[in-house]
Formats: C-alpha cells, sequence, structure tokens
C-alpha cells in the first residue's frame, strides 16, 4: 500500500481535501507520524480509489524542516536594554512615590501643628486681652496715627492687610527654610490664597523668595 498526501489521496478518491480533513479531525481517518495517509486507510473508511490514478506517480510530501532556532546571543543586548529602561522606570516611579510620602507627612505635620495652636487659643482665659500687633515695619511705634491692629484667633475670618502681613511674618520666623502661599495659608487657616499677599510683601522687600513660590523673612 502507497502512503499518500491530503492532496493525492484526495485526488485518487475522487473527492476534495474538505472531507479527508473532517475524517482526520473526527478520527476516521489516521495519518501517519509523517503526515501521510495509507491507502489502506482510505479503503477502511469506505472510499473507492479511481484506477485510472494509482497509476500516476504519487509526490510524497516530506515535512519541511523547521527554522534553525537564532542564536540567543542576537537577542540578549536588545533585551538587556530594554530591562535597562524598565528598571530607570521603576527607579523614577519609586522616587515620585517616596517624594510624595515625604510630602503627605510635612502636610500632615503641619496641620497637626495647625490644630495644636487653634486648641491652645481655645484653652485661653476668655477675659484675657488680646495681643497688640507690632507697628508695621517702616513705621515708628511712637506714630499713633495709625490703627492699632490685633491678631484675630483661628478659625475667624482672616484679618485686614496690615494685620496678614504681620501674620506672615511672624509664621515665617518659626520656619526659617520657607513656607508656600499654599501652606502659609493651611497654617494660618486663612479662607483666601496668600499667594497674592506673599507677591505684595516681596515687592515691598518684607520677604525673599528661596524658591519657585517658597518665602522667607528678609
Amino acid at each position: 500500500m502507497a502512503k499518500l498526501t491530503i492532496t493525492d489521496a484526495a485526488r485518487v478518491t475522487g473527492v476534495s481535501r474538505v472531507p479527508l480533513h473532517r475524517y482526520i479531525k473526527a478520527g476516521k481517518l489516521s495519518r501517519t507520524p509523517d503526515g501521510l495517509i495509507d491507502t489502506a486507510e482510505l479503503l477502511r473508511i469506505g472510499l473507492v480509489l479511481q484506477p485510472d490514478t494509482l497509476q500516476q506517480p504519487v509526490t510524497v510530501q516530506r515535512p519541511a524542516t523547521p527554522p534553525a532556532t537564532p542564536p540567543v546571543t542576537a537577542v540578549t543586548p536588545t533585551l538587556e536594554r530594554l530591562i535597562e529602561v524598565l528598571q530607570r522606570e521603576l527607579d523614577d516611579a519609586r522616587a515620585r512615590e517616596q517624594a510624595a510620602r515625604d510630602r503627605e507627612t510635612m502636610l500632615l505635620q503641619m496641620l497637626q501643628q495647625v490644630q495644636q495652636q487653634n486648641q491652645r487659643l481655645l484653652d485661653m482665659p476668655r477675659s484675657a486681652p488680646a495681643p497688640s500687633e507690632p507697628a508695621p515695619l517702616g513705621r515708628s511705634p511712637a506714630d499713633t496715627t495709625a490703627p492699632t491692629r490685633v491678631v484675630a484667633p483661628a478659625g475667624t475670618p482672616f484679618p485686614t492687610r496690615g494685620a496678614a502681613r504681620q501674620r506672615i511674618l511672624a509664621l515665617l520666623r518659626e520656619y526659617p527654610e520657607g513656607l508656600t502661599g499654599a501652606e502659609l495659608r493651611v497654617l494660618l487657616g486663612a479662607e483666601k490664597s496668600l499667594t497674592d499677599t506673599c507677591a505684595g510683601m516681596f515687592k515691598d522687600g518684607l520677604l525673599r523668595r528661596v524658591g519657585r513660590g517658597r518665602y522667607v523673612v528678609a
């Protein structure tokens, strides 16, 4: 018995290759380890061989030789570069995450300080007079024409311009590394942004910039 390819088996039996593939998939027709079909298998499932085709030469299809596996050394440099890029991105992401955690810790500490200051103000005796505001910079303490301002306790509307500047200066003296306008707003309990106030104080020579949006006492 000869061994035929799917194409030759379809030719000698007079059927298309589609039914043969179906028989193979259903297990009715078996193939040899090299992918060929024995003519005995065709007869076993009831197919009839065409006499005029049996005399024609049958081409036996050999399985193609699989391509050689490329050497590992050819792709190793590319993989190494990819690993380096991914490692750098991972390190940068970890650094950003750590910076965010440090920032969050600092803000929490600032918030706790504000809460402690507010609690101390609430615990003060109600009969005690409110501390008077120091004389504004550039004006003599003997100048009685300027109205006396007092520092409002936390939780009340933010004071007028002169008192606001004095509170900002007093707070910045406690933070020699400087604070931003947003941090000043949190610590002082202001309802509005203090960015413009800090910019004006910088223009008047009361504050000095030590970074982007960060100020210290001049």
